[in-house]
């Protein structure tokens, strides 16, 4: 079994506190993508959370060279409301220590409760601000600055 601080401190690193929009609904996610030949690590993840989420294999690509997924790839995605809710026990009790990436999660976490708790009568505006500064978050990310060129124009 993985230690719980290792656990967050991958997670710091690695994992990504998103969301996808798809017309006027929301779908929230915690993922981790690794190489293929990383696969344990996500294997372990998808076994520390209680088997919660799926792990997927992504195919070879001809993605940016320097985005380290050219090659194929594992990867752990956790999308259900009650399963997400083990995600967020695990990081209010293990926080993330870096400061980006704590500033995220709190945005995702309270994204996670306002479904949870307004599961019936879900307030889109407020997703939608969240949404945003959940964005604004995401791009200051080593991603999008290692990317920024081909993104912005």
């Amino acid at each position: 079994m993985l230690n719980p601080w290792y656990v967050t401190g991958f997670a710091d690193g690695e994992a990504a506190f998103t969301y996808s929009r798809a017309g006027g609904s929301f779908g929230i996610y915690f993922s981790i993508k690794q190489r293929e030949d990383n696969r344990q690590i996500v294997e372990e993840l998808y076994n520390f959370f209680g088997q919660i989420g799926h792990i997927y294999r992504g195919k070879e690509s001809s993605g940016a060279p320097k985005s380290g997924f050219t090659k194929p790839y594992a990867y752990y995605r956790v999308t259900k409301s009650s399963e997400l809710e083990k995600i967020v026990e695990h990081f209010d009790k293990y926080p993330l220590q870096s400061q980006k990436k704590n500033e995220a999660y709190q945005v995702w976490r309270a994204m996670v409760i306002h479904k949870r708790d307004n599961y019936r009568n879900i307030n889109y505006d407020h997703l939608s601000e969240l949404a945003n500064k959940l964005s604004v978050l995401n791009l200051q990310s080593r991603t999008f600055k290692i990317h920024k060129k081909r993104w912005v124009k």
